[in-house]
């Protein structure tokens, strides 16, 4: 008798568990198959230093700019931003969520690596604009072993140029790592962000 029940308890949590697998499987879909834009930045620091009040290099004050020309040498540079991310699953009717527990990322202009970054600490993904709150440090894309000035260029032209048709094509690249109930599981691939 007492067999028979162990087997019951077992046969009832192998069908939890491929209940819980099947969903984890079914979200990791939703989420990758979701079409992903950035809906805007509230807030950019790089080494503490707001980047959305500055339009021109007389905008630095000098000490801002001594800082900022020191960690781009070095290629030491950190990021702290709010920005918005908008999720559209296809199927917007589910109540679906995610936690991503380590997201790499690269920015491409006219489709060179220009900047990639890591973030470590958790953040929670939903149907619909997300809030996010990153801190991040970013690496210049280098050449013979040092940081590439011209992609920095390229980047602040594109902070400066009012006219869009001038601008590079700008591509945000994400590659999430998610909490899943049998683990952290990477992405295989990159997601495309496009604003």
């Amino acid at each position: 008798m007492k067999l028979i029940k162990n087997i019951n308890y077992l046969l009832v949590f192998c069908v939890l568990a491929l209940s819980i697998s099947c969903k984890t499987r079914d979200d990791l879909q939703a989420f990758k198959d979701a079409k992903y834009s950035l809906a805007g930045i509230d807030q950019l620091h790089l080494n503490g230093v707001s980047l959305l009040d500055k339009k021109r290099p007389e905008d630095f004050n000098f000490a801002e700019a001594a800082m900022l020309f020191s960690a781009v040498s070095d290629n030491k540079l950190a990021a702290n931003s709010t920005l918005g991310l908008n999720v559209e699953l296809e199927d917007g009717s589910k109540e679906r969520s995610m936690t991503v527990t380590q997201l790499k990322w690269q920015l491409l202009l006219n489709g060179k690596q220009t900047l990639s970054g890591l973030v470590n600490e958790p953040v929670e993904l939903r149907n619909g604009l997300n809030t996010l709150s990153i801190k991040t440090p970013v690496l210049l894309a280098e050449e013979n072993g040092r940081p590439d000035f011209n992609n920095l260029l390229g980047l602040l032209g594109l902070l400066n140029n009012q006219d869009k048709s001038k601008r590079p094509e700008v591509v945000l690249q994400i590659k999430p790592t998610i909490q899943t109930s049998v683990g952290p599981v990477e992405f295989p691939s990159f997601i495309n962000i496009r604003q």
